[in-house]
């Protein structure tokens, strides 16, 4: 069991909280190891103490983004800190059930559920009769409509194999009169019908017709008319599909909102694999973006210069920014006068900074908007930082260069309105670590090149962002574990 569920569980247990785990069972040891969500049924008179446990063991509030939380339902996340896994807490104060997109029923079965419990790994559950219960309106109502049963058709082996366990201590007989006591409108007969139906299993239109069937009995429970729920299906269905293509696979947003997080450091540090691991982590919850502001995209004032971008980095080498800043920096070794920035080099900088403020205004607002944004490089105002203003570095005189000195101060300004990352993950090894990175790796940089960068990195500033230093020349689950850690804790 992962130790901040198992924090959980004692704090309910020690503060007398009314509360079972209310479905799924058959698969509680996934639950235990963070595999799947926590599905905790609550005593509605218990759910202030419920939260205030919660925020004592850092459980963050999360939503849906887009999309209206279902009535007496929660969502709540910490990360276990040994592991770096996620515990979702899906907390229910309401039995509200149906089809797994518009949830449109609430079965007044609180009590039946709290009332009759067994204790399973330490948390209480409901005795199998009340869960067959549970789980025959819930798989039933899923054989209603066309998209449920293209769902429940990925799974069909899990329902098997969760219906035989339910039916393992014969507890239909006991179902049916729990049927009958809580759910009075619901024939005892089509109910033990659904049960077969699921058992044998029964023909796929002999399952749908009594799923119709018991949906009808169960409409005088339903939270919305029938054209309302559709239209909620329909939003949710494509609120998951959206968050398929972005590749989140539950949509998620934390109530205190999106940052923007910075991955920073010099060639070697492993910025590209500690950002993929991140992605995984996060995204397997929470709507996450990805993007490289050293490469930012063209705006429509840049494309068409950027389309000849490579052709002169070909006919030009020696006017690439990194080949005039490791210029620039044995020049000031050498005391010796700096030289001009080349024009068109000026002018592929100004450009540079202009996408690159495209790009991280669309970023804050996808982080206003509740995202995750996952930024590889960020522009830093230091002097020399290799993603920030490269023209303020020389000293250009107005008068013998008015152009180049318009474009240096409009790079600056640029460069200045683009906002402080919310937290900036900064990567560093010693430069020998990270010239035998280079040599490793498939695009090899100069050496000299890696040592002045190394050196600009040291000490880069982010106006008032939070900078935590990682070093990356530990093994790499230490790494990750401490980037994890990090940004937990400024979620």
């Amino acid at each position: 069991m992962l130790n901040k569920l198992q924090q959980l569980i004692e704090k309910l247990s020690a503060n007398e909280i009314r509360y079972c785990h209310w479905k799924s069972n058959s698969a509680l040891s996934q639950v235990l190891t963070g595999e799947t969500d926590v599905d905790f049924l609550i005593d509605r008179k218990n759910s202030d103490s419920f939260r205030l446990i919660l925020s004592e063991l850092k459980f963050r509030p999360a939503g849906i983004q887009g999309d209206a939380p279902f009535p007496a339902v929660e969502h709540y996340f910490a990360m276990d800190d040994e592991t770096g896994i996620f515990v979702h807490v899906h907390a229910y104060y309401r039995v509200i059930t149906g089809e797994s997109l518009s949830k449109n029923l609430h079965l007044p079965i609180e009590e039946m559920l709290l009332q009759n419990l067994r204790e399973e790994a330490s948390i209480p559950v409901p005795v199998k009769s009340a869960e067959l219960v549970v789980f025959t309106i819930r798989m039933m109502l899923k054989h209603t409509s066309v998209v449920e049963l293209l769902m429940l058709s990925r799974d069909w082996k899990g329902v098997r194999r969760e219906i035989e366990w339910l039916l393992e201590a014969k507890s239909t007989d006991e179902t049916l009169k729990l049927v009958k006591a809580w759910l009075p409108s619901v024939e005892t007969r089509l109910f033990s019908e659904c049960i077969d139906a699921l058992k044998k299993p029964a023909p796929l239109f002999r399952r749908i017709s009594l799923g119709l069937q018991l949906r009808s009995q169960l409409s005088i429970y339903a939270r919305n008319s029938r054209i309302q729920a559709w239209l909620s299906g329909i939003q949710k269905f494509s609120l998951m599909a959206y968050g398929r293509l972005t590749h989140s696979k539950r949509g998620m947003i934390l109530q205190s909102g999106g940052v923007v997080i910075a991955f920073v450091g010099p060639e070697a540090t492993g910025k590209s694999t500690l950002l993929t691991a991140t992605r995984r982590w996060l995204g397997e919850h929470f709507v996450i973006e990805q993007i490289h502001s050293g490469k930012p995209k063209s705006t429509l004032l840049t494309v068409l210069p950027n389309v000849f971008l490579p052709l002169l980095r070909n006919a030009l080498p020696t006017y690439r920014p990194s080949k005039i800043g490791t210029r620039q920096n044995s020049a000031e070794q050498a005391q010796k006068s700096p030289e001009v920035y080349p024009l068109i080099s000026a002018i592929r900088s100004v450009f540079l900074a202009y996408d690159r403020r495209a790009l991280l205004s669309r970023a804050f607002a996808q982080a206003a908007n509740g995202n995750i944004v996952l930024c590889d490089r960020y522009p830093s105002m230091s002097k020399g930082a290799p993603d920030g203003p490269q023209l303020q570095q020389f000293v250009i005189d107005p008068k013998r260069y008015p152009i180049q000195a318009w474009l240096a101060r409009t790079e600056k300004r640029l460069y200045q309105e683009i906002p402080a990352p919310d937290l900036v993950i900064s990567l560093h090894v010693p430069v020998e670590v990270a010239l035998l990175r280079n040599k490793n790796r498939g695009k090899e940089e100069p050496e000299d090149y890696v040592r002045f960068r190394h050196s600009l990195a040291s000490n880069l500033e982010y106006r008032n962002a939070p900078i935590y230093k990682i070093n990356t020349d530990q093994p790499l689950d230490t790494t990750v574990r401490e980037v994890k850690n990090n940004i937990w804790r400024n979620l």
